[in-house]
């Protein structure tokens, strides 16, 4: 197959692969359209068989050549405006089939992240239930502990009162029999000593009346 160099037939069928051909549609598309163009086309040797002609054949075929060029034109143009209009048909039912694609997508991901934020909110519930659960628990058996060691030690608080207590008691005792020993020594002692001064005060005043008969 003759291919013409002015027709880019790789970027014509990636063009209409993007456009959503399959490269079967797009490969047959590109050769009919350069066969079209190569069947409406002069080459060089038809060219050299007119030169070789009269000026009047020459004439009378370019003519003829021109008035079917221009009609090949004429009806390209219009199939490719149809293949244009076609094509964007096609890109705008593709847009909009993805665009819903897209949003179904989109929704069903919303979802399952719904679904997920649940699922984690009821785990994480259930964790902090169950921490509360055990912090309860902890705080009971601490109050526990507390009570049993503040009666253990309002016992032992109690214990040692009551021992203190009777010491003091006993020392209280100790003092009473100290105290009434002392009294009863120092009334001892008081009537020693009363007994011991009278017979001085009296010496002494007799002594005393004697110096004075002395001096009359």
């Amino acid at each position: 197959m003759t291919i013409a160099a002015a027709f880019d037939t790789h970027r014509f069928i990636q063009n209409l692969i993007k456009s959503g051909f399959t490269p079967d549609q797009a490969e047959t598309l590109a050769y009919e359209q350069v066969n079209l163009l190569n069947s409406n086309l002069a080459t060089t040797q038809d060219i050299d068989s007119l030169r070789l002609s009269t000026s009047q054949d020459l004439a009378a075929h370019r003519l003829s050549l021109d008035s079917k060029l221009e009609e090949h034109r004429n009806a390209n143009s219009h199939d490719l405006e149809t293949l244009r209009l076609s094509l964007e048909a096609k890109l705008e039912e593709q847009r909009r089939a993805n665009a819903h694609d897209l949003e179904t997508l989109r929704l069903s991901l919303e979802s399952k992240l719904e679904e997920q934020r649940r699922a984690q909110d009821a785990k994480l519930d259930a964790l902090r239930f169950s921490l509360e659960a055990k912090l309860e628990e902890y705080r009971i058996a601490t109050a526990k502990e507390i009570e049993a060691l503040r009666l253990a030690h309002d016992a032992k608080i109690e214990e040692q009162s009551r021992a203190f207590d009777a010491k003091l008691a006993e020392q209280s005792h100790s003092i009473d029999a100290l105290r009434l020993s002392l009294e009863a020594k120092l009334q001892s002692t008081k009537y020693d000593l009363i007994k011991w001064i009278y017979p001085a005060f009296v010496a002494q005043g007799g002594l005393i009346i004697a110096i004075l008969k002395l001096f009359e």
